[in-house]
């Protein structure tokens, strides 16, 4: 049974412009199956025919207004969030004498994860003005720290001093800085610029235990853990899914895998739809069989619309599929549902149906 809500989706996009491919493609990224897709293209048609609404023009209007901005969304959640560094100075010592080595150690982090390299350009001010300057290079994953030394001229003044950082990379920059003050004479000396860079270097080991990159190996058969550093993905036995009938498993604990012939997701969301009319519960235990999450959550959604049940909708783990199905609800004037929505957007959405549908006539 073909999604009905699914299938008005397509023709709105369809009207707006957007061809079959692209529609194709976003709705898989949202998690539909290529079966339910692929149907819902046919019910559809290329050229839909258009029915006039009941209601005011202005229902259909904020719904491909909606509509419009939700797809815009999607692709921008798709695409790789900006690279934005986050920088702090640390001055090793605050009092300096003329002709040593100021050391600053400068301390980048990069939330997004991704190889960044740039330049660290520092300038060192005081009540004379500028009096040394320095440029170095870095590289970040995650998180780095690199420690420099600049030398101070030995004829420099006493007084405060002001050492300005100034992070670039990738047509970007970040600005921080860091103050000492120059003495006569300093009863402690400056740690080297080597000490700091040990000591980096130690920081950035322990980072790395924490596998930065991720230990996912894409294979729901494994559980994937990191130990000191190190991906390790231990196979889970039995595995529902892998198309093979394990000790442990059953035709009735996983058909997927044990049935007589071979049964794909599809057939046994279609059996769940089917039995939805007349048992919602035992419609959901069929769904339970399916075991892989994104199968399960699928086919809940189709058991809660083909019952026009919502309660399969709150076993939805996905939260974009729980809110998916739940807002076929809402399509139906069933505003109950937009409490349950939690994607911002379309808890707007289901909101203003319900105002606009509570002052219009049905």
């Amino acid at each position: 049974m073909v999604q009905q809500s699914l299938v008005e989706y397509i023709r709105r996009l369809l009207e707006q412009g957007y061809d079959s491919g692209t529609i194709r493609t976003t709705l898989l990224n949202a998690g539909y199956s290529p079966y339910d897709i692929d149907a819902a293209l046919r019910a559809s048609g290329s050229a839909p025919t258009r029915r006039i609404s009941v209601k005011p023009l202005v229902i259909a209007f904020v719904i491909i207004l909606f509509a419009s901005a939700g797809a815009l969304l999607l692709l921008k959640l798709m695409q790789a969030p900006p690279i934005e560094l986050q920088v702090s100075v640390n001055m090793f010592s605050t009092e300096i004498a003329p002709g040593q080595e100021v050391v600053v150690n400068t301390d980048i982090r990069n939330p997004s994860g991704r190889k960044v390299d740039g330049l660290i350009d520092f300038d060192v001010s005081g009540p004379a003005g500028k009096v040394a300057s320095k440029t170095e290079k870095f590289s970040v994953v995650t998180q780095a720290s690199v420690p420099a030394s600049i030398q101070l001229p030995a004829t420099v003044v006493p007084g405060d001093y002001t050492v300005f950082v100034k992070v670039s990379y990738k047509g970007k920059s970040e600005q921080s800085s860091g103050s000492f003050s120059v003495v006569e004479r300093v009863e402690r000396p400056a740690a080297p610029v080597e000490a700091l860079k040990k000591e980096a270097e130690e920081v950035a080991r322990e980072l790395q235990l924490t596998c930065p990159g991720g230990c996912d190996d894409l294979n729901f058969c494994t559980n994937d853990v990191c130990v000191q550093g190190t991906c390790r993905n231990d196979p889970v036995i039995p595995c529902c899914g892998n198309g093979e009938c394990e000790a442990g498993e059953s035709q009735s604990s996983c058909m997927l895998d044990c049935s007589e012939r071979p049964v794909d997701p599809a057939e046994i969301g279609k059996r769940a739809e089917e039995l939805a009319k007349s048992d919602v519960g035992r419609a959901m235990e069929v769904c339970d069989s399916l075991v892989q999450r994104s199968y399960v959550d699928g086919c809940l959604s189709k058991v809660a619309e083909a019952g026009g049940n919502k309660e399969p909708c709150t076993r939805v783990v996905n939260s974009d599929m729980r809110d998916g199905c739940f807002i076929a609800f809402a399509y139906k004037n069933d505003f109950s549902v937009c409490a349950e929505i939690k994607n911002s957007y379309m808890k707007t959405s289901c909101n203003t149906w319900a105002q606009i549908s509570a002052t219009q006539p049905s």
